[in-house]
């Protein structure tokens, strides 16, 4: 079981509010530097009552620390109720592996919330959720619809209210990896509050705040209808941008609730194909073309 962390010099606190519910987090001193990073727009106001408690232990280097090196150092946590204490999980692990996120609390908000891997975007009411398998270039699409005055709610998951059918942005660091890192290294990121790690498929990924590179969503909004992009690589030469694309895996399984009726009925499910390589800037074209009125 993780040590009790509010006791002794060596331990921290933190509140985060995530979509909607309040999380308390107990936590060494190093890991709440880190929390501020990853979680900075989603804390909430101290006195806030807590819906739920997250614990973390880990060695010398911290929690967060470890999972970004990918290290093999024992880490465990603890996900309890407030106020009682009621132990919902406990988890003790080296690699992360398939170990469920204990931040935020998603096993716990499984019956409020669905979630698809996604990059999301919104601009003038218009939110657009980019899915699709790793590396096909959904964070170098939202970096340039970033520079065209789109605002970022997410570069991880499109989350998304069941009973409402509503987008909540979920403000975590954005991971700039390969050409795009390249290419950033010396201009956007340059001087940046910066976190790193390593991809076995794409090498070095280097993690900065969405506030830093352009506009965001304000946590509190809700956004809607959601356009669902899927996007892929092929060996066409040029972009192309159709109706009818493939529907994106939601957890938990069977949550699809939230596209009945939420869900604008012209272009709610779209494909987008990029080249191999490149082709970025001129998806980005034909996603202004189709929704940036």
């Amino acid at each position: 079981m993780p040590p009790d962390l509010q006791q002794g010099p060596r331990c921290a606190e933190r509140l985060f509010d995530f979509f909607g519910t309040v999380v308390r987090v107990r936590c060494t001193p190093e890991d709440a530097t880190d929390l501020d990073f990853f979680f900075g727009p989603h804390r909430a106001e101290p006195g806030t009552r807590a819906r739920y408690r997250v614990e973390l232990s880990a060695g010398d280097g911290g929690f967060l620390r470890s999972l970004l090196a990918k290290d093999e150092a024992p880490k465990s946590f603890r996900l309890s109720s407030e106020p009682d204490g009621e132990v919902i999980e406990e988890r003790r692990f080296t690699r992360w592996s398939s170990v469920p996120s204990p931040l935020p609390p998603f096993r716990a908000l499984r019956a409020d919330i669905a979630t698809v891997q996604a990059t999301v975007l919104a601009r003038g009411g218009c939110c657009l959720a980019f899915h699709g398998d790793p590396h096909s270039g959904k964070t170098s699409l939202g970096l340039a619809l970033l520079d065209r005055g789109w605002a970022l709610a997410s570069d991880q998951l499109l989350v998304v209210e069941r009973a409402t059918g509503a987008a909540r942005p979920y403000l975590t660091p954005t991971g700039v990896r390969g050409r795009t890192l390249a290419a950033m290294r010396a201009g956007t990121l340059a001087g940046l509050e910066q976190r790193r790690s390593f991809c076995t498929v794409s090498g070095e990924v280097v993690l900065a705040r969405p506030e830093n590179l352009g506009a965001v969503v304000p946590v509190g909004r809700r956004l809607g209808p959601v356009h669902l992009i899927v996007v892929r690589r092929t060996s066409a030469a040029a972009p192309a941008l159709v109706a009818g694309g493939p529907a994106p895996r939601v957890w938990p399984a069977g949550a699809w609730s939230w596209l009945r009726g939420a869900l604008a009925d012209d272009r709610a499910q779209s494909l987008l194909t990029l080249p191999a390589e490149g082709g970025v800037q001129a998806g980005a074209d034909l996603v202004e073309e189709c929704f940036g009125a």
